[in-house]
């Protein structure tokens, strides 16, 4: 538990560091040096995993949930501040419970099914009421949009994680899965930027340590291990643990300006919706 509790914690204070120190820098440049750091982090275990085959699956499931994830992810600062990225991750477990309906017949049953979809419309309702009539409300919208595509992704990663990963050591998954994330974020972002008028500061290079061997290398280490010692329940709540934490840090220590008001009654709905999705059973994260 405490292995979660420390990632929740650690995972709050990306979110204001990333809008306050890193915005000035191409996003996708952000997510490529954020992924190899993340690959160097785990390329000393890459050979306990064997099987070439589940070395390109790993690469392949990489690229979705951490690849096109992160190059989204990264974008949505440049539309949203801080505090708004970590209300609108917590969307990630109704993609989960979509996926579900498709493809478990389980959760297609009546009572279930309707149960999603009370949990979807109150989240929705949750952030319409936080985002409307906002100022830079178009911004706000398209940075909305992007980073749904990236909590798209790192649904589709994680539901297919425990289906497709090798059994036997997270480590070694964990590496294929930050090369094949490295390589398709690099090819898509080195070739269409200038170096020559990059420049980074000893600052951002230090935010960039954090976040890619910490915040991202070890963070995703300790959470893989220590959900396999606590209950799909507890693994559940604890998916959006930092979130409180990431809101108020992003306010308080980074200086970000929210309408609190909004905030309070979109976030208090869009809590209600996953107290809901929670209660009936819903939702199961595989990580």
């Amino acid at each position: 538990m405490w292995r979660l509790i420390a990632v929740s914690i650690i995972w709050a204070f990306s979110f204001g560091l990333i809008k306050g120190k890193l915005t000035g820098l191409d996003s996708g440049l952000v997510a490529s040096i954020r992924l190899i750091l993340c690959f160097l982090c785990f390329m000393p275990f890459i050979l306990k995993v064997s099987h070439q085959k589940m070395r390109l699956r790993l690469m392949l499931l990489g690229v979705v949930q951490f690849g096109i994830m992160y190059l989204a992810y990264i974008e949505s600062y440049q539309y949203l501040p801080g505090y708004l990225v970590a209300v609108f991750t917590i969307f990630t477990p109704f993609y989960v419970i979509a996926l579900n309906t498709i493809f478990d017949k389980a959760s297609r049953e009546p009572k279930k099914l309707t149960m999603a979809l009370v949990a979807v419309i109150l989240s929705i309702t949750g952030a319409a009421v936080i985002v409307f009539k906002a100022p830079g409300q178009e911004a706000y919208f398209i940075g909305f949009l992007i980073l749904q595509l990236a909590n798209i992704m790192f649904a589709i990663g994680q539901w297919n994680y425990q289906r497709w990963a090798d059994k036997g050591s997270n480590a070694g998954n964990m590496a294929w899965m930050y090369l094949g994330a490295a390589l398709f974020a690099s090819l898509v972002t080195f070739p269409q930027l200038d170096l020559s008028v990059i420049s980074i500061s000893t600052e951002q290079v230090g935010v960039l340590l954090y976040l890619g061997v910490i915040a991202s290398g070890l963070c995703f280490y300790l959470w893989n291990s220590g959900s396999k010692q606590v209950s799909p329940a507890t693994l559940a709540v604890m998916n959006n643990g930092y979130i409180p934490v990431a809101v108020i840090a992003s306010i308080v220590l980074f200086s970000e300006e929210a309408d609190i008001v909004r905030l309070l009654i979109g976030g208090a709905l869009i809590l209600l919706s996953i107290y809901v999705s929670y209660k009936s059973s819903i939702v199961k994260l595989a990580y």
